[in-house]
């Protein structure tokens, strides 16, 4: 079934230890491959991989994906460009063993990073482009009982790629147990950050896998999908109300008086045209898909977009709950918007004036913030650490465990910041864990940022539905393969003998991949 250029006989990677590595990792100007779980068309990127067959009849699925209409490609060289896709678009035909597959991946992404020598990537100019691919032959390309030998393999030559081609993969899928098995097939790799971050990435991927970590997010997280900062929103409010020089004027101001600028010299309709420019045709960014795969159950953000809830629903999982406007009564998995959104205008808070009001308006919003500094460990991404409305509540909590004299050693949260703002950190050194990404890394910015998530989400990893499914068997070694083998055979002759005291056995080894097909 696998040609012998494949990588079949490489050594698995053992539950026992960590194993060898796939690859060197990368560190400044390399590729790196993420795993992300999530759907191929929700996820913003500079191009796309799909599948085909030898005839060339492009799927609707991936018409959707890409956002082209119905075409027939030349696929005689067993790969084709797609025509009137907004970026670089390819699809690859899996008729083939699966060495000649990875082949012709290869050559693909060998034509997008020329394409991008010279040219500006989505994340900036400079920046390593970003290549989506799904995991190629599981589906219709017939290897569905490989998974084991496909996952190992194609995870292998992609980090060999995007190391080569100095670019960016991720390998997406929507099913948890490919997304986790691939995650279990690249822990013996070698990580692209230096050994105190990857440290630090460890510590918060275990506070995720504990459900001991909540989430705050800042602009920072949706920018990458084309949303604008705080200061192009405030230039775009300006042009929209022909206020530009007036802003101009008022250069000593804060953000949120100029916003209050704005707002006073325009009609009614200013937090409508606010919303406006966070709606519209957006994908979620890579940083959106790697914190949804943490699965953390409690969420807060001061975002108006709705591209975290989109990347959380292309897991599978769904939000239970959208607070304030949504009861999260026995719900366990919530977010909370401090400033509205989108779909509710009326409430967005940008002004001065707007948070002046807020607290008599939302205190119960307030105190849901207050009550996970308190009892979770609170991890903020794409923040600055500037809203007035979060520092005053996080100061208050500093100022309760004061006044009580909580006995802790422990931080209330962990900040990631790419700006390198060393006086702020100091500023906030006994409330909060500082990680300056900036400095610790030879990578910068964005990509700095997705590099830690991604190794985050790998080390908070910890669904093994795939752990007894023979399909997988190729991940582990022979110790590891003749337990699950055992495991099976226990699942048989415990299902084939029935009774409700076994069945709380019996569901468990299903959720580990048991089934009675496959003994």
């Amino acid at each position: 079934m696998f040609a012998s250029s494949t990588s079949l006989d490489t050594e698995p990677v053992s539950l026992q230890r960590d194993g060898e590595s796939l690859a060197s990792g990368g560190g400044a100007g390399t590729g790196h491959l993420f795993i992300v779980h999530g759907r191929l068309g929700d996820l913003t990127c500079d191009a796309i991989i799909v599948t085909n067959d030898d005839r060339g009849i492009l799927g609707e699925h991936w018409q959707t994906a890409i956002g082209v209409g119905e075409q027939t490609l030349d696929m005689s060289t067993g790969w084709a460009r797609i025509d009137a896709a907004t970026y670089p678009a390819f699809a690859v035909s899996i008729e083939a063993e699966y060495g000649a597959v990875l082949a012709r991946i290869e050559r693909c992404l060998g034509e997008v990073a020329r394409y991008f020598d010279g040219r500006e990537t989505s994340r900036g100019r400079g920046a390593l482009p970003l290549v989506v691919l799904p995991v190629v032959g599981i589906g219709e390309g017939g290897l569905s009982d490989h998974r084991g030998d496909v996952v190992r393999d194609l995870a292998a030559r992609l980090t060999t790629v995007a190391g080569d081609q100095c670019m960016d993969i991720a390998l997406v899928t929507p099913d948890p147990a490919v997304w986790s098995a691939a995650q279990f097939a690249r822990r013996g790799s070698t990580s692209p950050l230096p050994v105190d971050l990857e440290d630090q990435a460890r510590r918060l991927g275990d506070l995720a896998r504990q459900r001991r970590l909540a989430l705050f997010m800042g602009a920072g997280v949706s920018i990458p999908s084309g949303l604008p900062s705080w200061h192009t929103l405030l230039e775009r409010l300006a042009e929209e109300f022909d206020v530009a020089e007036e802003l101009r004027s008022a250069k000593d101001f804060s953000s949120t008086d100029k916003a209050g600028l704005i707002e006073k010299t325009s009609d009614d309709g200013f937090k409508e045209v606010v919303a406006t420019q966070f709606a519209g045709e957006h994908r979620p960014s890579l940083l959106h898909t790697l914190i949804a795969a943490l699965d953390p159950r409690e969420v807060i953000t001061t975002n108006y977009d709705l591209l975290y809830e989109e990347a959380v629903r292309a897991t599978g999982r769904g939000i239970a709950s959208v607070m304030p406007w949504e009861s999260a009564l026995e719900k366990h998995r919530w977010i909370l918007k401090l400033h509205g959104d989108t779909q509710h205008p009326e409430q967005i808070v940008l002004t001065r004036h707007h948070m002046v009001r807020y607290d008599a308006a939302n205190r119960p919003s307030a105190s849901m913030l207050q009550s996970l500094l308190l009892t979770r460990h609170t991890l903020f991404v794409g923040v600055s650490m500037t809203d007035d409305n979060v520092i005053r509540l996080m100061h208050e909590v500093e100022e309760y465990r004061s006044v009580h004299k909580a006995t802790s050693s422990e931080t209330f949260g962990t900040v990631l910041d790419v700006a390198g703002d060393v006086a702020r950190a100091r500023l906030w050194n006994d409330q909060l864990t500082w990680l300056d990404l900036e400095h610790a890394s030879e990578d910068r910015g964005t990509r700095v940022l997705e590099l830690f998530l991604d190794r985050v989400a790998l080390h908070a990893s910890q669904d093994s539905s795939w752990l007894l499914d023979e399909q997988f068997a190729p991940l582990l070694g022979a110790d590891d393969n003749d337990l699950a083998q055992r495991a099976r055979d226990l699942y048989a002759d415990i299902a084939q003998r029935g009774g409700e005291a076994w069945l709380p056995l019996v569901e468990k080894m299903r959720d580990l991949g048991a089934r009675s097909d496959r003994t």
